[in-house]
């Protein structure tokens, strides 16, 4: 088990730290939480919708990494899903850090299959709820609350987004809602069957049934202090849901319009999956369903293992996968090593793409996306692009990017200073970093420590001599939280190969009950 899936679950961002190499105390796994205080996490913007973002706030690790330890025996805390099977939908898999491959599309079947029962299927969710999450209401186990709610400046409603830690809570009380919801609807003698997937609730209902699952979803929310969000609600047919999601089906065409297309004898192929991305992607009216179809077809065994000294490069694939970059610059993660490989492959010709996408991305809150344009002109080599964006990545305030500027040498002195003006705890990560990349600071290192890592509520001695250890090593170990950019690389391979397996071993299992139906 990596902590570092934990520490950011699911957000490709993980790839980017390191967390499992620095060195934590010898008795983390028993750390007295009154050697700990309240800690500022420092906020990491990713992107909800075209205008929209959704706050992640990263922890301070040593704190996280004392939670982890105090919590992990808790039941099912690996097996998110087992809480309660009936009607969670999420599905997580901590050894890839991310949902579990193909259960999307298990669910989807029985959604189609529900459909066919029942009038329609409602859809609606809970109002901000992380943000409203009382934890004083989760049942913790007889373990210690604080050690969660430290992670939070002490807060005891919310929980901090992107963590592995929140997302279980966050499960746990779910599980408790829905079995209050299940009572309800047997109760009342509705024809109704439901799950969830986080805070979105799936209904199968008839129309003349449909109030009164509100009613009872209202009433519910209203005893776990939280409400539903009345600007969401969808409902949904067998022909409209059917119309909808074509994610999987429009991925395995293509892949399979590819191989009819393909031949082996031949190095002069064409890039015919580029096209047909983009044909399909005319198809699909959600942004969010276009990403996940670019991203989705970008991670499959078919274009991680293909062969692209085989393939032909034409001037329109260059501007057709400019558009799927643009579109999803998560893809550039899955791709630009590819690319970078082939031989035919002209990197210049996406240099200027990338300079002014992002310079431009730079202006907006997206922090993740940020990030991806960092990797792909790193790997492409286009480090000259970075001279030119000092300033607007200062002011971006994304830690982990500053980070990476911090590690390439590319501030000279005057943005050094500015930097060293950012004493507040939440700037943490990207001070921990310029600690260790300033010879004055290192050489003044306790010092250092104490004015820019030291959290503010460590107002006795064994708190501060706590945070003061766990940094003073790792940064005389000159060990830092960012990876190395090739190690980025070798972290997203290990990923996609990971998440592969897993879909094989899930499709040889249906196979083989495939056989024993037979």
């Amino acid at each position: 088990m990596k902590l570092n899936n934990l520490y950011n679950f699911k957000n490709a961002v993980k790839h980017f730290l390191d967390i499992d190499t620095l060195r934590f105390p010898n008795n983390i796994n028993s750390f007295d939480i009154y050697d700990l205080c309240w800690v500022k996490p420092f906020n990491f913007r990713v992107k909800k919708q075209e205008n929209s973002y959704r706050t992640l706030k990263m922890p301070n690790i040593l704190n996280f990494a004392a939670a982890y330890e105090h919590f992990k025996g808790l039941l099912y805390f690996d097996s998110i899903q087992s809480l309660d099977p009936l009607h969670k939908r999420l599905s997580a898999n901590i050894n890839t850090g991310d949902f579990v491959s193909g259960e999307y599309d298990r669910q989807l079947e029985e959604d189609f299959n529900k459909l066919c029962i029942y009038d329609h299927l409602l859809k609606i969710d809970i109002k901000e709820y992380y943000g409203r999450i009382y934890t004083h209401l989760i049942d913790f186990q007889g373990h210690n609350e604080r050690f969660l709610s430290n992670m939070n400046q002490g807060k005891t409603n919310g929980l901090i987004m992107g963590n592995y830690l929140s997302l279980y809570f966050a499960e746990l009380n779910l599980k408790n809602i829905s079995c209050e919801i299940e009572k309800e609807i047997t109760e009342s003698g509705i024809d109704c069957e439901f799950s969830y997937f986080s805070d979105d609730f799936y209904f199968f209902c008839n129309r003349n049934d449909a109030d009164r699952v509100i009613k009872i979803f209202d009433k519910i929310l209203e005893e776990f202090e939280l409400e539903r969000n009345e600007d969401k609600k969808e409902v949904w047919t067998y022909e409209t849901f059917n119309n909808y999601n074509l994610v999987a089906r429009y991925w395995k065409k293509i892949i399979a319009h590819c191989n009819v297309r393909f031949r082996e004898e031949r190095d002069d192929n064409k890039l015919y999956f580029i096209n047909q991305l983009v044909f399909r992607l005319s198809k699909l009216q959600d942004d969010k369903l276009k990403k996940i179809l670019i991203n989705n077809f970008f991670k499959t065994k078919y274009f991680r293992e293909l062969n692209l000294e085989e393939y032909l490069v034409k001037d329109y694939d260059y501007h057709q996968l400019c558009f799927l970059l643009n579109l999803s610059p998560e893809a550039m993660l899955y791709t630009a090593d590819k690319f970078n490989a082939m031989s035919k492959f002209d990197n210049q010709k996406l240099y200027k793409f990338l300079q002014v996408r992002y310079r431009e991305v730079l202006k907006k809150q997206f922090n993740e996306e940020q990030l991806y344009f960092y990797y792909a002109i790193k790997i492409l080599n286009f480090e000259a692009i970075f001279t030119e964006t000092k300033a607007q990545v200062i002011d971006s305030n994304n830690q982990i990017l500053i980070s990476y500027y911090l590690k390439d040498g590319l501030f000279n002195k005057e943005e050094i200073d500015l930097l060293k003006g950012n004493y507040d705890e939440q700037y943490w990560f990207q001070n921990y970093h310029l600690i260790l990349y300033s010879a004055d600071l290192q050489s003044d290192l306790e010092n250092s420590i104490a004015k820019y890592l030291i959290p503010e509520n460590a107002n006795k001695d064994n708190k501060k001599k706590s945070y003061m250890e766990f940094y003073k090593e790792n940064l005389l170990l000159s060990q830092p939280i960012i990876r190395d950019l090739p190690d980025v690389l070798v972290e997203i391979k290990d990923y996609l190969a990971l998440r592969i397996e897993e879909i094989e071993a899930d499709f040889e299992t249906e196979e083989v009950e495939d056989d024993m139906d037979i």
